[in-house]
């Protein structure tokens, strides 16, 4: 009897060519390449069995690193022992972007990578989520970078374990500065960990960001949860590096970059592998189809060498901080002190005199302040001197020397040295001493499946993560500031200890509310759209939080705490009062919000009437926006 099972495609049969032939075309004046004759060449295939290694999740361990380094992509084709932990859900065809927008919050913003220009644009959640669902797409965007620590999606995914068992931030960042991250912002200034290790991906058909190297040099993994991708990957050689910066500095990047280094492999990703990425890869990926991946960055002991000089080379470049790792430089100081710490069990961190005294007074004398700060509440847990001899890798010890080159060489004011490593030069004379002690260490006896870096004699990742707390809230406070390195952050989440006194304040809104006058405000639930089946009233889990469809008001109003952004009164010239009763209808607001800019103001402060929307209460397009159209106000104003 004859087989009747159809063969599977080839990865060239799925690509929908027509929409790529219309990229090329529109390009055509961008690049000198096409598309269509990349990805239908296979001269990048010949390569894939000497560049990436294929694995099972259960060799991938911290002993195959310390053997055979970390130099190669890798590829897990199944998460089966890998550690990656992902609900079951997620990988049902009801999980999307609106799901993900459930989770994560309508109002976070999204960096979109257009495929044409290669030029990236912020949208919110909703506006992402609308242009994901709304056919035919007239762009071809890329959600390159979303990070979803601390949000309700935070909890669902857990890293690889041989990510949670070497990333430094888990390693060597201070834990206590870790937990005082209360809030899920990405802003630079509001951080206090590197807050890379958790991303969402999604990327529509068709979608392509040409060549790059993740910020700091940072390891990746990268699993793809639905779609498909082609990734070019190109090794981080020293010629390899200085033609990606020739090329990142020409003005037109009209040529591949693959065509102009030494060698290059093209992978496919398929929906359950997992790619891990070497630190320094060059790479491009184009998704075949729509995708959604969860990714994550993070630094590393194995390969700290090309962490360096991806670093040199985004000075080179004069990369935006915002656009790098956060907190570079101070890691690398955490880092060396972790080293000194555990394996000779002299740490450089110490805490301000007045602190010590304080919690002396709070704990008694008997406690050591800066062990009690470093390991609240795991004090008896934190690792000894080891008794006898570890031995370290050759690239660790290579590495932790090209740090202290690196922070020798940078000026006074870029070292960044924390403010709780008071005497840098101590601790980097106890590195020069681990150094030589550890010269004549063994590689083979190196290879012992243990991390040196950890918080805890046993370093059980498992346990750590599935915890909901590793260490308690802290409830003591201080008066002089610890930067480390960034010092309103940590006074704010250290002192200002409320009395049962105090009241809060409540803050101007500036959200509208309902004016419970038009015909929708005065409806009962549907029980039947989207927001309905998802009250909790309604056996929903309460994740939307939106009025049914058909409860929308159509003239909402401005809140009675509203305020004008020139002379800083309410609708009545008076002080602003949120607890303030006023009978809306009779006695409205002089106060109005320009549909394009949302800047609120009374007309009487402004030197130019703007253009009254009567569709709307106390709604107007400003003098500044009509003199002035941009982009997105023609938009607005079209639709």
């Amino acid at each position: 009897m004859a087989n009747t099972r159809s063969k599977p495609k080839k990865i060239v049969d799925l690509i929908n060519w027509e929409a790529v032939d219309e990229i090329d075309e529109d390009c055509s004046d961008r690049r000198e390449f096409k598309l269509r004759s990349v990805l239908e060449e296979d001269k990048f295939d010949d390569t894939k069995e000497t560049f990436v290694e294929y694995m099972s999740g259960e060799k991938l361990t911290v002993e195959h690193f310390q053997s055979s380094g970390f130099n190669k992509p890798i590829i897990v084709r199944q998460r089966d022992n890998l550690g990656l932990e992902i609900p079951p859900k997620f990988h049902s065809r009801e999980f999307g972007v609106e799901a993900i927008r459930s989770y994560i919050g309508s109002r976070r913003n999204v960096d979109a990578l257009d495929t044409k220009t290669q030029k990236t644009k912020s949208m919110t959640m909703r506006q992402w989520c609308q242009f994901w669902i709304t056919f035919p797409r007239k762009q071809i965007l890329n959600g390159i970078s979303l990070e979803f620590s601390l949000t309700k999606l935070d909890q669902h995914i857990i890293p690889p374990r041989i990510v949670r068992q070497i990333d430094w931030t888990e390693k060597a960042w201070p834990r206590h500065l870790k937990e005082m991250q209360k809030d899920y912002t990405n802003k630079l200034e509001e951080m206090m960990y590197p807050k890379v290790q958790k991303f969402v991906i999604m990327s529509v058909a068709n979608s392509y960001m040409d060549f790059h190297i993740d910020f700091g040099g940072t390891s990746v993994w990268y699993y793809l949860l639905r779609g498909l991708k082609i990734f070019w990957l190109i090794p981080p050689t020293d010629t390899n590096l200085l033609a990606y910066e020739a090329w990142v500095k020409s003005e037109e990047k009209t040529k591949f970059l693959a065509d102009l280094c030494e060698g290059c492999c093209r992978v496919e990703v398929h929906p359950g592998n997992t790619l891990f990425l070497p630190s320094g890869w060059i790479h491009a990926v184009f998704s075949i189809k729509d995708s959604i991946a969860f990714s994550g960055s993070f630094l590393h002991s194995y390969g700290i060498e090309n962490q360096l000089k991806i670093n040199y080379l985004e000075d080179s470049l004069g990369v935006l901080d915002m656009h790098r790792f956060p907190f570079f430089t101070e890691m690398l100081w955490y880092v060396l002190d972790r080293y000194v710490t555990c394996l000779t069990g002299q740490s450089c961190l110490d805490l301000p005199e007045e602190e010590k005294k304080r919690m002396r007074l709070e704990r008694g004398d008997h406690i050591d302040p800066n062990k009690e700060f470093l390991y609240p509440g795991l004090v008896h847990e934190a690792p000894g001197v080891p008794i006898k001899h570890i031995n370290l890798t050759q690239e660790e010890l290579k590495g932790i020397k090209y740090i202290v080159m690196y922070l020798y060489q940078r000026p006074a004011d870029l070292r960044h040295v924390p403010d709780i490593i008071p005497e840098p030069d101590k601790l980097i004379a106890n590195i020069r001493n681990l150094i030589e002690k550890h010269k004549d260490d063994c590689p083979e006896a190196a290879v012992t499946g243990k991390y040196v870096l950890r918080w805890t004699k046993k370093d059980n990742v498992e346990i750590d993560f599935k915890m909901k707390k590793l260490i308690p809230k802290p409830k003591r406070k201080i008066n002089k500031s610890l930067k480390n390195p960034f010092y309103k952050n940590y006074q704010k989440a250290m002192m200002q200890r409320k009395t049962q006194d105090e009241k809060p304040v409540e803050a101007p809104k500036r959200r509208r509310r309902r004016c419970m006058e038009c015909n929708s405000c005065k409806e009962s639930d549907c029980k039947s759209c989207p927001p309905c089946r998802d009250m909790v009233k309604y056996g929903g889990l309460g994740r939307m939080r939106q009025s049914c469809v058909k409860r929308r008001c159509s003239r909402p109003l401005l809140p009675v705490a509203a305020v004008c952004s020139k002379c800083q009164l309410d609708g009545w010239k008076q002080t602003p009062d949120p607890k303030k009763v006023v009978d809306m209808s009779s006695s409205p607001p002089d106060l109005y919000e320009c549909i394009n800019c949302f800047d609120i103001v009374h007309p009487s402060c402004t030197e130019k009437q703007g253009q009254v929307v009567s569709t709307l209460s106390n709604c107007w397009t400003c003098s500044a926006c009509l003199e002035n159209p941009t982009q997105d106000s023609m938009d607005t104003s079209s639709s």
